[in-house]
């Protein structure tokens, strides 16, 4: 497993007072271009120093993610998971036992929107594998989506 190149960056946050608890909302990007080679897997990372690995949950309950795979050479495919965890550290991130898999095949190399749903833990993270038909030269594009 490897960590992302890049950290997510956050793309909106607002808090629109609309629902009790402000109906807060979060958009990051990502991936931006993420290099997946033929096999390889990458975990999303909001920070590259590594002092904060997934995104924090507790304040959301929908979850959406736009993503697309490409390549240039061939057909992209690759599976996207999430990861969760009780505390945010590299070793306790697991698939949930149910939802974990956004999409096994994702092949179509379009722009496709995912509804996510995590368990009931405190943070998560994107992760993206190529399958054993996926090309060296993959690279990803994702935005993640959080709203109360």
């Amino acid at each position: 497993m490897a960590n992302a190149i890049r950290q997510a960056v956050k793309q909106t946050s607002h808090g629109t007072n609309a629902i009790p608890g402000g109906g807060i909302t979060e958009l990051w990007q990502v991936f931006d271009a993420e290099p997946i080679a033929t096999t390889a897997n990458v975990e999303s990372l909001v920070s590259t120093s590594l002092t904060r690995l997934g995104f924090l949950l507790v304040e959301f309950e929908y979850f959406g993610l736009w993503i697309q795979a490409t390549s240039a050479t061939g057909t992209a495919d690759v599976l996207v998971e999430i990861q969760q965890s009780y505390n945010d550290t590299a070793a306790n991130y697991i698939e949930p036992a149910v939802g974990s898999v956004v999409v096994s095949a994702l092949t179509n190399e379009a722009v496709n929107v995912y509804a996510l749903t995590p368990s009931p833990m405190p943070f998560m993270r994107i992760q993206v594998t190529g399958n054993a038909a996926n090309p060296a030269d993959t690279v990803v594009t994702a935005f993640l989506w959080m709203q109360s």
